[in-house]
């Protein structure tokens, strides 16, 4: 039986080269955006949601089991969202504020609490960057949400109770080791997720990796 991989954000820098990473390793693929997509195929299937909005979350899985009948073994979670703060980090409405959370934070936990409720050996992967600990004032808000998912990931990876399910925040840095603003590798993100995927063991839930 073929393993699941579903990939919540299909922007053209990570989220598809990790589609076709995982369909060549023989994966049905189920991919997850806010634009309809008309590729489905036997193997791939698209799916149309707003990751404002965690509530979303449940639907898609259970289209992706109806669909397959039976549960992902993989999910990466590629979405993201920044509502920018140039001059003044308390300067973010409320409500942009709360879409950004959502989207960086409070979607990718509902999406790996489902994930492990339906499959025990699920593989959650988080596209992150260095703001987990980098303080930015220009980009607080999206600081505030993935330092808040690489909390939960970590704790999740340290429970012991939650094995044989893997957990990891993925952060990619320049060759240089500096923090990587602009020119993400999706294939280099695609080879460390589907290493990450195929490793039994649970390691270092904080993957830095350079690019």
């Amino acid at each position: 039986m073929s393993k699941i991989a579903i990939i919540f954000g299909l922007g053209p820098r990570i989220g598809q080269p990790a589609a076709t990473k995982f369909h060549n390793a023989g994966y049905k693929v189920a991919t997850v955006a806010r634009t309809p997509d008309t590729s489905t195929t036997d193997d791939f299937l698209h799916l149309t949601a707003d990751l404002n909005d965690p509530s979303a979350v449940k639907p898609i899985f259970d289209k992706v089991e109806s669909h397959w009948d039976q549960s992902p073994d993989v999910v990466i979670y590629n979405a993201g969202a920044l509502v920018p703060t140039p001059t003044n980090p308390l300067s973010a409405n409320m409500d942009d504020f709360v879409k950004s959370f959502n989207v960086n934070t409070f979607t990718p936990y509902s999406a790996a609490s489902i994930a492990y409720e339906r499959n025990h050996a699920v593989t959650c992967l988080l596209t992150g960057n260095a703001f987990n600990t980098l303080v930015n004032p220009r980009f607080t808000t999206q600081g505030v949400g993935k330092s808040a998912t690489a909390h939960w990931i970590q704790a999740a990876a340290k429970a012991e109770g939650l094995r044989p399910a893997r957990f990891y925040y993925c952060d990619q840095r320049t060759p240089e080791g500096e923090p990587c603003y602009t020119g993400l590798k999706g294939d280099a993100h695609a080879d460390l997720f589907l290493r990450l995927a195929e490793d039994p063991e649970q390691g270092e839930p904080i993957v830095v990796f350079r690019a």
